[in-house]
């Protein structure tokens, strides 16, 4: 049991560390958002909507994961009340954790 409460503090502090970098990346999807989704806060957007997909699922956040998912494909769609509400949700649950 030592091993596997090692690990989760491991992967906790790493949590900690992420979590600007990642609120940070959310930052750039608000950021597409009051631009009306124009490039190039768009397309910085997409970039960092894919990145926080990864990102989230690696760990282990699959919710959060899927919202940043949503808004990378309300992105692309050019669906900006989509785009609000993925991200939206995406930061309450990076802010969660």
């Amino acid at each position: 049991m030592q091993e596997t409460d090692e690990l989760q503090a491991v992967i906790a502090a790493m949590w900690a560390n992420a979590r600007p970098r990642l609120l940070a990346r959310v930052e750039a999807l608000e950021a597409a958002v009051a631009a009306d989704l124009r490039d190039p806060e768009r397309e910085t957007a997409l970039l960092q909507a894919h990145t926080l997909v990864g990102t989230l699922g690696t760990f282990g956040r699959p919710v959060a994961s899927d919202s940043a998912r949503a808004a990378e494909v309300a992105l692309e769609a050019g669906d900006r009340d989509a785009v609000c509400a993925a991200v939206e949700k995406l930061r309450a649950q990076i802010e969660a954790d």
